[in-house]
């Protein structure tokens, strides 16, 4: 069985080689950073449909991942088919104003309910109680989204900072407003999570001591980096928009038009069968939010960085060892990938021919990252986290993967740290609700905002 594996995972890889081999004359001929897969047919359509990557993830090569994620982004930020929660408008032109389809997907907190509670059904999203009537009566009616400062978290009333990056710390634009995060998953994973219980901790952990929890094939996990905009940056209509009712930290809130300036694309795979489980993962920025470390240019105005400003990049301001509001001098600490810059023109190319005023010709691609091997994040036995990153499939193909306003200080606490600076890396820590027990959900934090039943006891599996 292992020879077979073995010989399994080399025919996926030497398939990766002849993908990549025969794609890069077609995708270089063209100029413009054009892809076609090893029949001829192009990997990247404007179009409202999902990529369909290999059936390894030693299938991929940057150019080839980097076309799967863009065609998975023009999906998800297609305009969503009014009163269908994750249903893309195919009849719609691409960039035209509205909710996109991940914005009808479900956040986290409508999916780990208090209390271990049932989820409403698909598409049927409860609004916070604490929000005023008339702005209530708006997010029903999806005419505005809520980016808020802290949100609910268990019984004990505990609180997350929806603001704060992984390392707690906030990041402030050049108005010294703090810029607002959320995360939304698909039907797909929506489904994976009621059908197996898994948003109650106790029956959560009685699933993974029999099978390992991991996203399933065709799910997507987004995070999304909002900021306040100004006049001058609605009027430059270089930033897709929203309208949004914003809590700042300490203040009341207020109807804010918030830009959407960095977006992380998780697309799990996690099947029994393929060995593409451990997803692919992708990273998006706006352009003008920060120049590349060292290359700033004077006449550029930029987002999130200042060339006048003599300040240290990527260091928050603080006062006694805490952080206080104040402007973030922010840079992109690692290039683009080559081969995502290539993919990225492209793509931009589709957008415009297809609608000119599209704000997503001002959006690019830092980065993908995978597995180089079949790797697999549902073994026959549970793991516990950390899930290794090293293993037959071999490592990640790249050792960075951090989005300058998504991980903004992490491009240098853990800049001397490879093996913690990616995606990947940091994901390889999410495990199940219960911190008595280490099994490993996947590379997907979600399932640690499980809450317990009152009196719960652990379910069997499904």
């Amino acid at each position: 069985m292992k020879q077979k594996n073995m010989l399994r995972m080399g025919a996926h890889a030497a398939a990766g080689v002849i993908l990549g081999a025969v794609c890069l004359l077609p995708c270089r001929a063209a100029g413009a950073g054009a892809c076609s897969s090893e029949l001829g047919q192009p990997l990247l359509k404007l179009e409202a449909k999902t990529a369909n990557p290999p059936d390894s993830n030693g299938g991929f090569i940057n150019r080839i991942a980097s076309c799967n994620m863009w065609q998975n982004f023009f999906y998800l930020n297609w305009p969503a088919l009014a009163g269908q929660a994750g249903v893309p408008n195919a009849k719609a032109v691409f960039g035209l104003p509205g909710d996109t389809v991940w914005q009808t997907f479900a956040s986290p907190d409508q999916v780990f309910l208090a209390n271990g509670k049932q989820p409403s059904p698909w598409g049927k999203w409860t609004v916070d109680a604490d929000l005023p009537q008339a702005i209530a009566g708006e997010v029903r009616a999806g005419k505005l989204r809520v980016l808020r400062q802290v949100v609910k978290l268990g019984g004990d009333k505990a609180k997350l900072h929806d603001i704060l990056q992984v390392d707690e710390l906030v990041l402030y634009d050049q108005q010294t407003n703090p810029v607002y995060y959320e995360v939304m998953l698909n039907k797909t994973l929506y489904d994976y999570i009621v059908s197996n219980r898994l948003y109650e901790a106790a029956a959560q952990a009685s699933y993974a001591a029999k099978k390992a929890i991991a996203p399933p094939e065709g799910s997507f996990e987004l995070k999304a980096a909002w900021k306040v905009l100004t006049d001058r940056e609605v009027a430059s209509k270089r930033f897709f928009t929203a309208r949004a009712y914003v809590i700042p930290p300490g203040g009341g809130g207020s109807v804010q038009t918030v830009g959407l300036v960095g977006l992380h694309i998780f697309a799990g795979g996690g099947s029994g069968t393929q060995g593409n489980s451990a997803g692919l993962w992708g990273t998006f920025a706006q352009v003008d939010n920060a120049p590349l470390q060292g290359q700033a240019q004077p006449s550029a105005t930029y987002s999130f960085y200042n060339p006048a400003l003599n300040a240290i990049p990527n260091t928050p301001v603080k006062v006694g060892g805490k952080q206080v509001p104040a402007v973030t001098q922010v840079t992109q600490v690692w290039a683009d990938d080559t081969d995502a810059a290539t993919v990225t023109a492209y793509a931009q190319s589709l957008v415009v021919a297809g609608n000119k005023n599209a704000p997503w010709q001002y959006y690019k691609l830092i980065n993908t990252q995978w597995p180089r091997g079949a790797y697999s994040a549902t073994p026959p036995v549970p793991q516990s986290a950390p899930l290794p990153l090293t293993s037959s499939a071999g490592a990640p193909n790249a050792m960075q993967l951090l989005n300058p306003v998504l991980e903004t200080y992490m491009q240098v606490t853990q800049a001397q740290s490879a093996a913690q600076r990616s995606c990947m890396a940091c994901h390889a820590y999410a495990q199940v609700a219960d911190k008595n027990l280490k099994y490993a959900t996947g590379f997907s934090f979600l399932f640690g905002r499980a809450q317990a039943a009152p009196s719960a006891k652990a379910q069997p599996s499904r």
